[in-house]
C-alpha cells in the first residue's frame, strides 16, 4: 500500500523540514552569538593589550622608583652616617662641656624662663646651695651668700630687655664677685632663660684698688709737678720730650703743645761748660743720673743758666730722662756783677784815696789854719761822699748829672733855689768820672761862693750840659757859667780848684774864661759807652 508510505514520507519530510528550519534558525543563532562573542573576544583583546601596555607602563614605573628607592636607599646610608658622625660629635661636644664645667674656675647657673635651675658649675655652690637633686626648682627657693638684693629682679629685667647685666658685688664672707646676668638663647636664636655667671674677682679687686691709689698718687704728684714753678721736664733719652710742666714753659716760654715731642737738643740748644751735650748723655749713660750746669736757649733767643739734675730710668724698653733745673741765671749775673763790682769798687777806693791824698796835700798846703784845714778838707770829702751815694743808690751804675749838682751847690743856695739853673738831657755819669765830677762841682761852688757870683745875694750860676758824637766818640761837654756877681779876678782863679780841674780828670779839655759879666768853665770829654749787660762803667 502505497499511499500510506508517502503520507509517512511526507511527514518525515516537513518533520526534517522543520527541523532543518530549526537547525537553520539555531544556526544563525549561534552564528550571531558567535559573532557576538567574537565581537567581545576582539575588545577583550584589544583591553588586554591596553591592559598589557599599562602593566609594561607600570612595570618601567616601577623599574624607575626601585632605582630611585635604591638612591634614597643610599642618600639615607650616607645621611645615617653623617648623622652617626654628628652623634658622635655632639657627644665629644656634652663630653667637652661636662668636663668644661666641672674644670672650669666660674661658677654658672643656666635658668630656664621661669627662673628654674637647668644646669650649674660646681663653682656656683660656693654661692648657692645646690644640690643635683635641686635642678628644675626656682632659683628663688634658695639663698645665697652675695649681698645682692636684686639678683631675681636682675634676672627677670634680663629676660624683659634681654640686656645684660654686670654687677660687681661682695659676698657675706667679704669676697668680691662680678656678676654677670645675660639672656640664654637656643641654636634657632630663641630666649630660652638666663646665664648667670659669679667670677671671684678679689685679687683684681684688691689691685684694682691699689692700682686706684697708686694712680691718684701719681696724678697728685703730675699735678704737683704741674704746679710746681721749677722746670721739670721728661725727655726721651733716643727721641723727644714727653713731659713739659708750667715751670719749663715759664722759664723757657714753649708751651707744653710746643715742647712735646721735640728733641731737647733741637728746642734747648744745651751748652755744657767745658764739655759737650754729647758727653753729658754719654755720663748719664754710664752712671744713670748727672748733676751740673747747662746753658741753654729760651724762645725769644735769651741764654738761660739752669742747675740741672738728671736721672736716667728705663720705663716699658724706653730710656727717659727726668730732668729738674733751677734757674740761677740771675744769680749768675748777680755773681758776675759782685766781682765785677768788687773790682770796681777796689779800683774807685784806689782812685778815691789818691784823690784824698792829692786833697789832703793840697788843702794842707793852702791852708792858712788847722781851722781852715779841717773846714776845707772837710768840704772836699762831703762832696766825694755826696758823689759815692748817688752811685750807691744807682747800684753804681752811675750818678745823675743834675742830682749831682744840685747836691753840691745845695749850701750855698738855701736862701733862693732859683739862683741854680741846670739845662741838658738827662745823663748818667759814669762811677769813674762821678766823683771827681762831683769834686769839681764842690771846687766851683766854693770859689763862686767866696770870690764869684754866690759871694752876693743877686748872683746865678747856670750849669748847661750837651752830648754829641765825633769820630765814633761820645763827647761830654759842661759848661758852668756865673753872672750878676763881681767882676771875676783871674788870679783869685788859680788856686786849688783849677789845679783839681786840670789834673783830676785825665783827657779832659778845660776852657776857663774871666768875662766881665762872671767867670765860665767849659769842660769836654769822651765818655765810655754803656756795657750791654748793665754793669758799671768806667776808666780804667
Amino acid at each position: 500500500m502505497l499511499v500510506p508510505d508517502r503520507q509517512s514520507d511526507d511527514a518525515t519530510v516537513r518533520r526534517l523540514t522543520q527541523e532543518l528550519d530549526l537547525m537553520q534558525l539555531r544556526l544563525r543563532t549561534v552564528r550571531e552569538e558567535s559573532e557576538s562573542a567574537n565581537e567581545e573576544l576582539r575588545a577583550a583583546n584589544e583591553e588586554l593589550q591596553s591592559i598589557n601596555e599599562e602593566y609594561r607602563s607600570t612595570s618601567e614605573e616601577l623599574e624607575t622608583s626601585k632605582e630611585e628607592l635604591q638612591s634614597i636607599n643610599e642618600e639615607l646610608q650616607t645621611v645615617n652616617s653623617e648623622l652617626k658622625l654628628k652623634l658622635e660629635a655632639v657627644s665629644r661636644a656634652h663630653s667637652d662641656l661636662q668636663n668644661l664645667m666641672a674644670a672650669t674656675d666660674i661658677g654658672t647657673l643656666f635658668l630656664d624662663s621661669d627662673l628654674r635651675i637647668k644646669r650649674y658649675t660646681d663653682r656656683i655652690t660656693d654661692s648657692f646651695s645646690i644640690t643635683l637633686n635641686d635642678e628644675g626648682r626656682p632659683i628663688t627657693d634658695f639663698a645665697h651668700q652675695l649681698e645682692y638684693e636684686d639678683l631675681v629682679k636682675d634676672a627677670q629685667i634680663v629676660l624683659a630687655d634681654l640686656t645684660p647685666i654686670q654687677r660687681e658685688v661682695r659676698s657675706r664672707g667679704g669676697r668680691w664677685y662680678d656678676v654677670r646676668i645675660r639672656p640664654y638663647r637656643t641654636v634657632e636664636n630663641k630666649i630660652d632663660g638666663v646665664v648667670l655667671t659669679i667670677i671671684d674677682v678679689t685679687d683684681w679687686h684688691q689691685v684694682n684698688l691699689t692700682l686706684q691709689a697708686s694712680e691718684q698718687l701719681l696724678q697728685q704728684k703730675q699735678h704737683l709737678v704741674d704746679l710746681s714753678r721749677d722746670p721739670i721736664f721728661v725727655w726721651d733719652f733716643d727721641g723727644g720730650l714727653v713731659e713739659w710742666n708750667r715751670g719749663s714753659e715759664e722759664l723757657y716760654g714753649f708751651t707744653r703743645d710746643e715742647a712735646l715731642g721735640k728733641r731737647k737738643e733741637d728746642l734747648l740748644h744745651p751748652t755744657v761748660p767745658g764739655s759737650s751735650f754729647a758727653q753729658l748723655k754719654a755720663k748719664l749713660l754710664q752712671d744713670g743720673s748727672w748733676a751740673g750746669e747747662v746753658w741753654q736757649k729760651a724762645k725769644d733767643g735769651r741764654d738761660v743758666i739752669v742747675e740741672t739734675r738728671l736721672h736716667l730710668e728705663n720705663f716699658n724698653n724706653r730710656r727717659l730722662v727726668l730732668e729738674s733745673t733751677h734757674d740761677v741765671t740771675a744769680s749768675r749775673a748777680i755773681e758776675r756783677r759782685l766781682r765785677l763790682l768788687l773790682s770796681e769798687l777796689t779800683h774807685r777806693v784806689r782812685n778815691t784815696l789818691a784823690v784824698i791824698q792829692a786833697i789832703a796835700r793840697h788843702t794842707l798846703r793852702n791852708s792858712q789854719s788847722k781851722e781852715d784845714f779841717v773846714a776845707r778838707f772837710e768840704g772836699r770829702l762831703a762832696a766825694l761822699a755826696s758823689a759815692h751815694t748817688l752811685l750807691v743808690g744807682s747800684d753804681w751804675k752811675g750818678a745823675d748829672l743834675a742830682e749831682l749838682a744840685r747836691q753840691q751847690l745845695a749850701p750855698y743856695i738855701t736862701d733862693n733855689p732859683d739862683r741854680l739853673r741846670l739845662q741838658g738831657e738827662p745823663i748818667l755819669l759814669p762811677a769813674d768820672l762821678a766823683t771827681p765830677f762831683g769834686l769839681i762841682l764842690h771846687e766851683l761852688a766854693t770859689n763862686a761862693a767866696k770870690y764869684g757870683s754866690l759871694s752876693v745875694l743877686s748872683g746865678t750860676v747856670s750849669v748847661s750840659w750837651t752830648t754829641s758824637r765825633r769820630n765814633n766818640e761820645r763827647l761830654f761837654k759842661l759848661v758852668w757859667m756865673e753872672g750878676g756877681g763881681p767882676r771875676p779876678s783871674k788870679s783869685k782863679a788859680d788856686g786849688f780848684g783849677n789845679t783839681l780841674i786840670n789834673s783830676v780828670i785825665t783827657g779832659a779839655h778845660v776852657e776857663r774864661e774871666f768875662r766881665p759879666a762872671g767867670f765860665v768853665c767849659t769842660l769836654e770829654i769822651a765818655l765810655p759807652e754803656v756795657a750791654d749787660d748793665g754793669a758799671v762803667g768806667g776808666l780804667h
